[in-house]
């Protein structure tokens, strides 16, 4: 006879004997597994809820991404049309300090050849 059937023989089948392992491994009891499976459920709820988690991060990020984006794109039109505006402030004022020079000179001009007129015509030297 081996020790198992000895066992069994001597002491009679009992609620811990595993078939086929004898007494010394003994099935794990309904509340280990029970919590086992807790454990497994609560896992698997924690693993749902960080991606959950991950998902909504990430999708405030890309708003947050693309509103600065917005954000940026806005002022760098806004600071463009800015330095735009005073380019064509200071251009205006360029043409209009060569346009007065040039009507000067326009000015000066006919006036020498309006002088010259007159003293040809006799009236003299003012």
């Amino acid at each position: 006879m081996t020790r198992d059937e000895i066992l069994s023989s001597v002491l009679g089948e009992r609620t811990g004997y595993v078939r086929e392992k004898g007494y010394g491994k003994k099935p794990p009891k309904k509340s280990r597994m029970q919590q086992a499976n807790i454990e497994a459920s609560v896992s698997s709820a924690m693993e749902i809820m960080r991606q959950e988690m991950q998902a909504d991060m990430d999708r405030k990020l890309q708003e947050e991404h693309e509103q600065m984006a917005a954000e940026l794109q806005s002022n760098m039109e806004d600071e463009l049309q800015r330095k735009l505006e005073e380019e064509r402030e200071h251009a205006n004022v360029e043409v209009g300090k060569i346009i007065s020079l040039e009507v000067g000179k326009r000015m000066q001009e006919q006036f020498g050849v309006f002088m010259t007129t007159m003293q040809k015509q006799g009236y003299g030297t003012f």
